[in-house]
């Protein structure tokens, strides 16, 4: 049972990871259902590189590593989903 989770952690980590990348180098989301909400695609993709990273590493790191990388890379994909602040215009 233990190498199940293993190699589900390196499966959610290696596709998380890829996702991060190409949303970093492309500025675009990969995944079609998550362009519409995601406002911010770089600093999305900035956390899901550090979730997937955290989450491959899991074994491997001891927790109070662990845990704030994921939390970290956690709160920056939500705050990419955040919409964006409109500036108002003077007109004049």
């Amino acid at each position: 049972m233990s190498t199940f989770f293993l190699v589900i952690g390196l499966v959610v980590g290696l596709v998380l990871g890829v996702m991060g990348v190409l949303t970093l180098v492309t500025d675009r989301v990969a995944a079609p259902w998550l362009r519409s909400g995601v406002g911010r695609p770089r600093v999305w993709g900035a956390g899901a590189l550090l979730v997937g990273g955290a989450v491959a590493a899991a074994r491997v790191l001891p927790f109070e590593v662990d845990v704030p990388l994921m939390l970290a890379g956690a709160v920056l994909m939500v705050l990419a989903q955040l919409p964006k602040r409109q500036e108002k215009r003077q007109t004049q």
